[in-house]
């Protein structure tokens, strides 16, 4: 509990490489995470390169100031700039895929309110379970995370880096500091329990 606790969304790293090990150890910890059927839907794409992190994210300003200009009214696209210097500094870059072939994608008639499928949406939860383990890991050993889904405001740049669906991303350092804690919703707001 207390990783889970202390875990912050960090956005401003310092200077220092994390060893392979340590990559290593956080990336084993997201393939225990649990999924529909072991189909393990997520694959990733790490970026440590520090020019290529720095190629990333310019690509990435470029993409999201064209999407503003187009649509000025959207302030969530603008503010999307501000994960460019976490990208740019942190030791590792990694882009979170959604394997979607594992399964013929279909639809058992369910009356499903949403867009994606049940069966996509069941394996976009465990990919999720597989990113929130790494980040818990990352806690445990020193590391500092942020998960960030603005560099979907770039999808046209960021998909090139896969032959599958990017849905997030994340990155890994060492903190220059650690963010106050949020606020979270009560218990009593968020569950229903029927006794």
């Amino acid at each position: 509990m207390d990783a889970i606790a202390a875990r912050r969304s960090v956005r401003s790293f310092v200077n220092q490489e994390i060893s392979d090990e340590v990559l290593m150890s956080v990336f084993e910890a997201g393939l225990c995470a649990p999924s529909p059927k072991n189909r393990q839907p997520w694959t990733y794409v790490v970026i440590s390169n520090r020019e290529e992190k720095k190629r990333f994210a310019e690509q990435m300003h470029a993409e999201i100031t064209r999407l503003y200009s187009q649509k000025p009214d959207r302030q969530d696209i603008i503010g999307a700039l501000d994960t460019l210097e976490p990208i740019e500094q942190c030791s590792a870059l990694v882009l979170v895929c959604y394997k979607n072939n594992t399964v013929v994608i279909h639809d058992d008639g369910i009356d499903w309110n949403m867009s994606a499928k049940d069966v996509e949406a069941l394996e976009l939860m465990s990919v999720g379970a597989s990113v929130q383990n790494m980040l818990l890991r990352a806690q445990t050993l020193g590391i500092a995370s942020l998960w960030c889904g603005d560099i979907l405001y770039a999808y046209q740049f960021v998909k090139k880096y896969s032959e599958f669906p990017v849905v997030s991303a994340i990155c890994l350092g060492y903190a220059e500091y650690m963010p106050p804690k949020t606020a979270r919703n009560e218990i009593h707001k968020v569950f229903k329990f029927i006794k």
